[in-house]
């Protein structure tokens, strides 16, 4: 049912894009090739970046079940990650296929980077945003050392993070203003950032910059992420057998 909700979401994009570019040449520097590339690539990586189990922290802390982690020689944020990465392929190949399936159903024609390099920048750009989506989803994950109710807050984080990451339409069709607003955040640097590489819309400067500011924020949430475990383990308690 997730995979089915995410196709809807994908054609409804494809439709919606392909209906305002019917009797146009471009919008916002997007022809129609390359505006339906970014549907159709926002859905293979939200499928990569956005899919996440550490929902499960939360129940896992508020129902003990953590302590079985902690007893043993296991590092939880590595099984987290591992964890997370199988939901991951499982999701990549379901998007996969329904690409391939659009693309054959409607003879679409897409954009391909046209050097290696490109292609080499692209998935760098991947590997960072799905490390920086985990590590800030895990920090989420804890607010269960302090709440048993933190799907609503992470229901809005999540919410939020995908409509400034690019998710629903490209950021620079935003007004300037907005976009400098929403490029103060980490979430452009989660799907943005990599589409943009791929469709060749940066130049070496704009891809420099985009990759610093992308660690940045990665060591930044990363060190925060474990000040918060640590705070959190400090508080932790379970009872039980």
């Amino acid at each position: 049912m997730e995979r089915f909700r995410a196709l809807v979401v994908l054609v409804s994009f494809y439709y919606f894009w392909s209906a305002l570019l019917k009797h146009r040449t471009s919008f916002a520097g997007y022809d129609r090739t390359q505006m339906i590339t970014y549907v159709l690539g926002m859905n293979v990586l939200r499928s990569i970046v956005f899919t996440t189990r550490t929902e499960e922290i939360a129940s896992e802390i508020n129902h003990g079940r953590l302590s079985s982690y902690l007893l043993k020689p296991v590092n939880f944020l590595l099984y987290t990650l591992f964890r997370d990465l199988s939901e991951k392929s499982i999701n990549l190949v379901s998007s996969i296929m329904e690409v391939i399936g659009l693309i054959l159903i409607f003879k679409i024609k897409l954009q391909w980077p046209q050097d290696v390099h490109t292609w080499l920048l692209f998935l760098a750009s991947i590997a960072g945003a799905t490390w920086l989506y985990f590590i800030l989803s895990f920090m989420t994950g804890c607010w269960g050392f302090w709440t048993s109710e933190s799907w609503g807050p992470r229901f809005l984080l999540e919410l939020f993070l995908e409509f400034t990451a690019g998710v629903f339409f490209p950021l620079d069709v935003l007004p300037q203003l907005a976009q400098h607003i929403i490029k103060s955040f980490p979430s452009p640097y989660l799907l943005f950032f990599p589409l943009q590489i791929f469709l060749g819309k940066l130049n070496s400067t704009q891809i420099i910059n985009g990759f610093l500011t992308q660690m940045f924020w990665i060591l930044a949430i990363s060190t925060m992420a474990r000040k918060v475990w640590l705070k959190g383990m400090q508080n932790y308690s379970s009872v039980g057998s």
